[in-house]
């Protein structure tokens, strides 16, 4: 703790300074003021907990520092030191709550048990405070924890047992007031873009909801939770139902205020009781978990799980089929996101959803048969799972994955030609080099491919493997020069791009049925 000693008489001040126990009195640092404009330039800028002042000080008496303290609802305590016993300055005193009234001359056991006495008061306050926090801390713990069970359905929907486990924790909560449900579907990747500021994010979007939708700021009321990989927050709301409507669109703008396009979707429940909370939450997730809204908009529940509609095949196959044909990728892309906000304009349920991607899959697998290919190529694309995925969550995913679909089969024609062309290349170069050195790394040099891309579409168009290809090209100019030429069995080999005899008779043998030199004195 700080003292400030303020008294207009130097050797007074010295002689206190001194002569404080500050064995027994836990003063950290002593501060020292000769009026009441020094004191008040030395409390505005010094932490100071006990001020020990002289009543009668030129221009500015003690009483008027404390008036001037207590205005400004500064938490010191105050001990007067006086010469005078005048009933005007005990009175001054009091009404402004000092903690003791000290008669010179200077008794220094007196103001040494004065001083104790009164860091004992700050001390045990103190405590108190921090108390009286820990406990406000822990029932408003208590308390969200309750919430979080209730919306969870962890305590059942029987009254009873609500009821005790208010009692139990004597939260004081009504059974019979009737809550209404804020629960809104967070875009994770606007609001925790950036890891080391998620418990920021958190407390600002807490308290938003918080402020906005509750009395007194009962941030025990709000909720969060991740579930299948989505992000939740709900504020249970104590304030009436047509209230809570009307600030939706306030929190929708507020929230924009700090994030870009922060949420998919939230929405207002009917007002239900305590007991009733759980049913109606579930309710709610079970009809986000089946249906797109992502105009980041508060949408009063009661009003849009009316009767949806059956939705029937929308996609034009034969527009489909021509765009794909004649190669006019923009135009299919700019059809297929008309038809996607079609689809979402009629029922935002995700089984259309999901039944729109089906029947454009269907298409896009019968045009694809045609080309004599299949749609394995986008199964076996490791990124096209994660994008299908996202694509369900909103009309902006779901245009992505058109996109990626649609990319994805130009792209894959397109190198399948260019991969035919490949072919042509590099069984041209083989039957010009066949007696070099030739391995599927230095033909995908000079393709441009990888060697894996390479070797797989060099067999499945040729239907034999590089290296079959060559030998094959090798074995059958060394049947020519055995049988036309006198050169010897191990210089055929060389010339035809074999390194060892060994190796050679041993291709040889298994694509004619028998070694080099047979073949010569048969065929020679």
């Amino acid at each position: 703790m700080n003292l400030l000693i303020v008294d207009d008489e130097v050797v007074t001040t010295e002689v206190l300074k001194e002569q404080i126990d500050r064995k027994k009195i836990p003063i950290r640092q002593i501060f020292v003021a000769y009026n009441a404009a020094m004191a008040r330039e030395c409390l505005e800028h010094q932490k100071i907990d006990i001020v020990l002042c002289d009543i009668e000080m030129p221009k500015e008496s003690g009483l008027e520092l404390l008036e001037w303290i207590r205005k400004r609802n500064k938490e010191i305590e105050f001990l007067f030191l006086t010469s005078h016993e005048k009933f005007e300055y005990a009175f001054g005193a009091v009404k402004n709550g000092a903690a003791n009234y000290l008669l010179k001359p200077l008794d220094m056991p007196t103001i040494n048990h004065a001083l104790y006495v009164v860091t004992e008061k700050i001390c045990k306050k103190r405590q108190m405070s921090l108390a009286e926090e820990y406990w406000s801390h822990g029932k408003r713990k208590v308390e969200a924890d309750f919430w979080r069970s209730v919306l969870r359905g962890d305590l059942g929907n029987e009254e009873k047992e609500i009821q005790m486990e208010i009692e139990r924790y004597g939260l004081g909560l009504e059974k019979e007031k009737r809550y209404t449900l804020v629960l809104i579907r967070v875009r994770k990747e606007a609001v925790f873009a950036e890891i080391q500021n998620t418990s920021l994010n958190q407390f600002i979007l807490d308290n938003i909801l918080a402020e906005t939708f509750t009395r007194n700021l009962k941030m025990e009321n709000v909720i969060h939770w991740e579930d299948n990989g989505e992000y939740y927050i709900c504020a249970v709301s104590d304030m009436e139902g047509n209230e809570v409507k009307r600030r939706g669109e306030e929190v929708c703008s507020l929230l924009n205020q700090f994030y870009a396009n922060p949420i998919y979707v939230g929405y207002i429940s009917d007002e239900g009781t305590i007991v009733e909370l759980g049913n109606i939450c579930r309710g709610i997730l079970a009809y986000d978990r089946k249906h797109m809204h992502d105009e980041g908009k508060l949408l009063i529940f009661a009003e849009i799980t009316g009767e949806q509609h059956t939705l029937e095949n929308v996609l034009d196959a034969k527009f489909i089929f021509s765009c794909l044909e004649k190669g006019e990728r923009v135009k299919l892309l700019e059809y297929l996101q008309k038809m996607v906000a079609e689809v979402k304009r009629r029922d935002t349920s995700l089984a259309n959803i999901q039944y729109f991607q089906m029947d454009f899959l269907q298409i896009i697998g019968v045009y694809l048969h045609k080309q004599g290919m299949d749609l394995e190529i986008l199964f076996e694309d490791s990124n096209y799972v994660d994008i299908q995925k996202e694509s369900l969550t909103s009309e902006l995913s779901m245009i992505r994955w058109n996109a990626y679909v649609v990319n994805k089969i130009f792209d894959s024609i397109k190198s399948r030609e260019k991969s035919d062309n490949m072919v042509e290349i590099l069984v041209d170069y083989i039957r010009q080099h066949y007696e070099e050195n030739i391995t599927r790394n230095t033909l995908a040099e000079m393709v441009h491919f990888s060697p894996e891309y390479v070797g797989k579409t060099f067999k499945k168009q040729t239907g034999s493997s590089i290296n079959d290809y060559v030998n094959q090209l090798r074995i059958e100019e060394a049947k020519r020069l055995l049988k036309g030429t006198d050169n010897k069995v191990i210089d055929i080999a060389l010339m035809v791009g074999f390194e060892n005899m060994p190796y050679f008779s041993s291709v040889f043998k298994k694509y004619t049925g028998c070694s080099p030199a047979e073949y010569k004195k048969i065929y020679g």
